[in-house]
């Protein structure tokens, strides 16, 4: 994860991105023949110090998927056969606003989307 301060302002910059990662698909007794890439978004939005409160000011934004496609890959089964399997790949993210649950400025808060 990449963490940039503006040590002037006391800002966070918020750094929301897409990530992947090479995993092999596993589903019932079917699995990728090798490992697939998969993508996810991971990140940090933006938070301010406030030197007053000696406290961090937080923002209720999660670093979530802003679009998103389907993919497939062909699993192959313990029987011999193969199946299609669909899953979400991640074309982009950014910061959404989120409720935030719990957290202080010792534990970071976890967030779940607004509906």
């Amino acid at each position: 994860m990449k963490w940039k301060l503006f040590c002037l302002t006391g800002t966070l910059r918020s750094i929301c991105e897409v990530l992947s990662k090479q995993e092999v698909i596993k589903v019932k007794d079917c699995k990728s023949p090798g490992p697939v890439n998969m993508t996810y978004c991971a990140g940090h939005c933006g938070s301010m110090y406030s030197a007053a409160d000696n406290a961090m000011m937080r923002q209720c934004e999660c670093c979530q998927e802003a679009r998103t496609s389907e993919a497939r890959a062909e699993l192959e089964c313990a029987d011999g056969t193969t199946i299609q399997h669909r899953f979400t790949k991640v074309e982009s993210c950014l910061c959404n606003r989120a409720e935030c649950e719990g957290g202080t400025t010792n534990v970071p808060a976890r967030c779940r989307r607004r509906r």
